[in-house]
């Protein structure tokens, strides 16, 4: 009982002076300034905390930021996507759908296109008149001659050259001098109502004045030559107008379409009237000789 009250005793004391020490140290504690208990901190914290833990809190922490910023980053690479998908779908929207689309289909009908082929009817009769003599001497009349050349059928104007000697006689200077006798046969067999004839190494052509039947006949075929021009430009028309009801179809507008029928009905209009004067000014001519 003795040596357990005094174990006792001695455990009470030694209690008693560590509570006594603990206390001086706390007030002692509170006395330090705050920077140097910041500093002692920090050593005290360099001290007991391993650099291999200091290190990976560092890189814990950086981690952590790159991650927040990352997820940031993330949003705004959503919003940039989002932004790239909205844009797409407007051109898609707007470009896309004429890339996407049929493109428009072109338009038939050529305004400039009719007037050159009813321009080139026109030329075609007038050189036919070129060919119908009226009692003057003319190369024109000359024209639809074909010589035979060892089998086949050659232009005239391709084997000489016919020039006016004067006004009531033609020369045709062969190329060949082979060919003069092929060259009088063609023109004679023409049924131009010639007679052409063989002097030396070239083929005069009188032109004889020609007779009241001669001329009614020029007149007729003058006119059927025209008429046929005329069948010509009124068939451009017809074709033009069926390919302005194509285009109409296919999206041209009323206005427009309206616009060129009355361009493709002028057109007709001027090219039958130049077509009937030059028949007026031709026959006035034939019968004028």
């Amino acid at each position: 009982m003795q040596r357990a009250s005094s174990t006792l005793g001695r455990i009470t004391r030694q209690l008693s002076s560590h509570a006594t020490t603990c206390g001086r140290s706390a007030m002692s504690m509170t006395r330090i300034p705050t920077t140097s208990t910041n500093n002692l901190l920090l050593a005290h914290s360099s001290r007991s905390i391993p650099q291999t833990m200091v290190m990976s809190g560092a890189c814990s922490f950086r981690g952590y930021a790159s991650k927040k910023d990352n997820k940031k980053g993330g949003k705004g690479g959503k919003k940039s996507n989002d932004d790239d998908d909205e844009d797409s779908g407007r051109g898609k929207g707007k470009g896309g759908k004429s890339a996407g689309g049929s493109a428009p289909e072109e338009m038939s009908f050529d305004p400039l296109d009719l007037e050159k082929k009813m321009g080139q009817c026109l030329d075609r009769l007038k050189r036919d008149f070129m060919t119908m003599r009226a009692g003057t001497a003319n190369p024109a009349i000359l024209d639809p001659v074909m010589v035979k050349v060892e089998g086949k059928m050659v232009p005239l104007r391709d084997l000489a050259q016919v020039a006016i000697k004067d006004a009531k006689n033609l020369m045709v200077n062969v190329n060949d001098v082979e060919l003069t006798s092929a060259i009088e046969k063609a023109i004679r067999e023409a049924g131009l109502n010639l007679n052409p004839i063989a002097d030396n190494k070239a083929v005069r052509v009188p032109v004889p004045k020609p007779t009241k039947e001669f001329r009614e006949s020029l007149t007729k075929q003058a006119s059927a030559s025209t008429e046929k021009a005329k069948t010509i430009i009124r068939k451009l028309r017809q074709d033009g107008m069926k390919e302005l009801k194509k285009d109409l179809k296919a999206g041209m507008s009323e206005d427009e379409n309206y616009t060129l029928e009355k361009k493709a009905q002028t057109l007709h209009d001027k090219y039958i009237k130049d077509a009937e004067d030059a028949l007026k000014a031709k026959t006035k001519e034939i019968l004028a000789n």
